[in-house]
Formats: C-alpha cells, sequence, structure tokens
C-alpha cells in the first residue's frame, strides 16, 4: 500500500473564492476579456494567482501555458486586476 494520497485537482476560481475572495472581481473580469475557453485553459489551470500591491503574480504548471499567458494576455490581466507588473512563473 502506498502513503502517497492523490489529491484532484481544484480550478483556481474555486480556491480564489475560499482563500483570496478580492481576487474574484479581477478574475471575472479577465474571463469577459478573454473569453471562457481560454480562461477555463489557462488561467483556471493555474497553481497559483497572487497580488502585492502593483504586481501580480501566476504560477502555472504547464511551460506552454506561460509561453501563451506572456504573449497573449498580459495586457488584460494588467487591465483586470488593476497593476502595472504581471509576472509569469512556470514550474513545468
Amino acid at each position: 500500500m502506498s502513503n502517497f494520497t492523490s489529491i484532484p485537482f481544484t480550478p483556481l476560481t474555486e480556491r480564489v473564492a475560499v482563500e483570496l475572495p478580492e481576487l474574484l472581481a479581477g478574475l471575472e473580469q479577465l474571463k469577459l476579456l478573454i473569453g471562457e475557453h481560454d480562461f477555463d485553459k489557462y488561467i483556471n489551470s493555474l497553481i497559483s494567482l497572487r497580488r502585492s500591491g502593483d504586481l501580480l503574480l501566476l504560477i502555472t504548471g504547464k511551460t506552454m501555458y506561460y509561453s501563451i499567458i506572456e504573449s497573449k494576455f498580459i495586457p488584460m490581466l494588467k487591465e483586470s486586476f488593476n497593476v502595472t507588473k504581471v509576472r509569469v512563473v512556470s514550474q513545468g
């Protein structure tokens, strides 16, 4: 028997609603700007989303998603969360 337990992935919006509800309005605005499909694929699958002052930090588990977020969504992220800096980090 294994000592490891598998925990199913929880979408970002569900985690933010519990842990950081102040970010929900930004997520909703971002969803309207980029569309539901891209939001679910690239944003709702993030490992983490944090805001510190004027910086928004996103952590993704896929390098390909890092590239797509960097190339397509930075202006919309800045607008949605009213920040001037966005940093995307890939753990994949």
